[in-house]
């Protein structure tokens, strides 16, 4: 059974074709009181729920949450997969209600072998082994690092983690209205569907766009347009 309310077929895993795993874990979170841990869990399951919502078969299988604060994601298009660990990131700052919560994660672009029972975190391959290393070897203050495929040159993977890095500034400043915004730009919406779908009550088109102008928006729709551009030329 999954998060979102039906049983999943075991994964066909292609032989040969390239996914992207995202390995994160919660900043701070075992300082957190019992009940804010609890929230928590509840919250990454939701925006489990909610990255199949909005990105669909990019998103396959049911995020994969372990350990208490440990998340793994596989994302089936690794052309989006910046997009959608930036939505996960987003969506918990904005249901915890705080700009202190936040999410580390390491994205990589490899082959899969296999997914036992659709368990994400059981599963094995390039794309697994080189994420979680990233992880492991992730120093302060990074908080998003991008292992792309082993073939690409030196100076395109540098550029490429370049621009994920200043997203990553940007990001790491957002309040929770500023996220609130990013969730619905990262889907592709309107600023008047924005607003219309504020998860309180709806705000004006105008407010929206001031959000979206504090979080930096403009500087990350064209850093993920590169990212994206890039890693379609990598697959």
């Amino acid at each position: 059974m999954s998060y979102f309310g039906y049983v999943r077929l075991p994964m066909k895993i292609q032989r040969g074709k390239l996914y992207a795993v995202i390995t994160g874990d919660i900043i701070g979170s075992s300082r957190l009181p019992e009940v804010d841990r609890r929230r928590l869990h509840q919250v990454m399951k939701r925006g489990s729920a909610k990255l199949h919502k909005a990105f669909g078969k990019a998103v396959p299988l049911d995020v994969d949450i372990f350990r208490g604060d440990s998340w793994q994601l596989l994302v089936a298009d690794p052309i989006k997969s910046l997009r959608i660990g930036l939505f996960y990131r987003a969506f918990i700052r904005v249901k915890m209600q705080s700009n202190k919560i936040d999410t580390r994660m390491s994205i990589a672009v490899g082959t899969i072998d296999f997914i036992p029972g659709n368990r994400v975190s059981s599963g094995d391959g390039s794309a697994y082994r080189r994420s979680g290393a990233a992880l492991a070897k992730m120093l302060r203050p990074y908080r998003i690092c991008f292992e792309g495929i082993e073939k690409e040159s030196e100076q395109r993977l540098n550029a490429v983690e370049a621009v994920v890095q200043l997203i990553d500034v940007l990001a790491m400043n957002w309040t929770e209205k500023q996220a609130q915004a990013i969730t619905g730009a990262l889907q592709g919406w309107t600023q008047e569907k924005i607003a219309k779908s504020w998860w309180e009550n709806p705000i004006t088109q105008q407010a929206v766009g001031q959000h979206l102008d504090k979080a930096g928006w403009y500087a990350v729709a064209n850093g993920l347009r590169f990212f994206e551009d890039r890693v379609k030329d990598m697959l």
